[in-house]
């Protein structure tokens, strides 16, 4: 991708983030940049300069009042894109997406109705505070995660080798056996198994042995810059990107400062400001 399309890459992606801002704050809603961009704003004040998406990140109950609110709330220009307004939506969490532009990864599907520019908008719900618990739940997450994906016809494993093949074989098995309905189930089973625990947690992959959080860490935020804009950030941060990342504000090595693989990008007649 070039320097120019990067850029705007860059630009599109904060304008569904101010419009996810916008609707937190008529509603009182608390969210915070998540993951990358949290990292993002403690140490660029913007994006990583080799990053190229935005993550938003909710407390549950926060995330069920904005995707109730969020499909009539949004301008025209954006979708909410979750298993509840389209049902062929392959994530366990919401997407809030461009209209009129097209973003393809090279691990996705081309056929997808909605491939459009998107940012990620993450719950983090409850989970147990049981070591050994809280660990088997996370991998029947990431599990059910990955099979409704392959079942989508996402093929995470592309380009990775045989051995990242084999590795994801069970899950595409899964996909293929398992209806989306039975998949889901199992997620929402998970999603609400715990209430009022000490940690929270989200669905990331690989990430479930680790990024998990107390309450507390992801219940009060402050405003930090990213790219000009304000956004909310946890005031203990510096808790959460140590757990997250390690030394955060330690660059990686250039060979680890990776993107996307993205197939296809078009901006369409959108105006991007």
């Amino acid at each position: 991708m070039n320097k120019e399309n990067e850029e705007k890459l860059r630009r599109a992606q904060l304008m569904i983030a101010k419009e996810i801002k916008r609707i937190c704050e008529k509603y009182d809603i608390s969210y915070f940049l998540d993951s990358g961009s949290m990292l993002g704003a403690v140490r660029h004040n913007g994006f990583i300069p080799w990053d190229d998406d935005m993550d938003i990140g909710m407390c549950c109950d926060d995330y069920a009042k904005f995707i109730s609110v969020a499909p009539a709330e949004l301008d025209k220009k954006f979708f909410l894109d979750n298993y509840e307004t389209n049902p062929k939506n392959p994530y366990v969490f919401s997407k809030v997406r461009l209209k009129g532009t097209t973003y393809i990864e090279s691990i996705g599907n081309d056929a997808f109705e909605h491939n459009e520019i998107f940012v990620d908008v993450f719950p983090y719900y409850y989970i147990s505070d049981n070591t050994t618990e809280r660990k088997l739940e996370g991998m029947q997450m990431a599990f059910l995660a990955q099979a409704i994906m392959s079942k989508s016809g996402y093929k995470v494993w592309k380009g990775k080798g045989i051995k990242k093949r084999l590795k994801f074989l069970p899950t595409d098995i899964a996909g293929m056996v398992c209806t989306t309905r039975f998949l889901r189930g199992r997620v929402e089973q998970l999603y609400s198994r715990h209430s009022n625990t000490k940690m929270m947690g989200i669905q990331a992959g690989s990430c479930y042995g680790y990024w998990f959080f107390p309450e507390r860490v992801l219940r009060k935020t402050i405003k930090h810059i990213f790219e000009g804009e304000m956004f909310s950030i946890p005031v203990e941060y510096d808790y959460f990107l140590k757990v997250a990342y390690g030394d955060y504000m330690k660059l990686p090595p250039e060979n680890e400062r990776v993107t996307h693989a993205i197939e296809y990008l078009d901006f369409g007649s959108v105006e991007i400001k």
